[in-house]
């Protein structure tokens, strides 16, 4: 094998196959850490500069701007998904990802991610930012 003059990297073949097995491994590491979108949490809308005052028209509308890349955007997926099925009786949830609607977040002025704004009827009557618990997602929803 020293005296390969075909290929004088063959004696290093563990080498390129431990590269291949670490990129497949950070690969299907990735596509494991894929932010579900809202269409994926039963309940919750997706809202685009298209169909956003029409959602919130009515009703009390909790409204998340956030990002696919955003780390407490994430870990505020299982608390909506938690968080939908108890919630009063006219008040949804819709999220607004800000990487595609840039518009709606300038309009609001949505300075950090993850931001909650809170519509009544299409006014807006209140905003928190950073991770909400499903307790302070349900004291949202109640109207005053």
């Amino acid at each position: 094998m020293e005296d390969c003059t075909i290929c004088p990297f063959m004696k290093y073949w563990y080498i390129v196959l431990a590269l291949i097995v670490v990129v497949w491994a950070v690969n299907k590491f990735l596509q494991s850490q894929k932010v579900p979108v809202a269409h994926d949490i039963p309940g919750v809308e997706d809202l685009t500069e298209a169909n956003f005052d029409q959602v919130i028209a009515s009703g009390i509308t909790l409204v998340d701007f956030w990002a696919s890349w955003c780390g407490p955007c994430k870990m505020q997926l299982p608390v909506i998904t938690e968080t939908v099925p108890v919630l009063p009786s006219g008040v949804k949830i819709a999220k607004v990802n800000v990487d595609e609607a840039r518009e709606l977040a300038k309009k609001f002025q949505v300075q950090s991610i993850p931001t909650w704004i809170i519509f009544k009827d299409g006014r807006e009557t209140g905003r928190v930012s950073g991770v909400q618990s499903r307790e302070n997602l349900l004291n949202l929803a109640t109207p005053e």
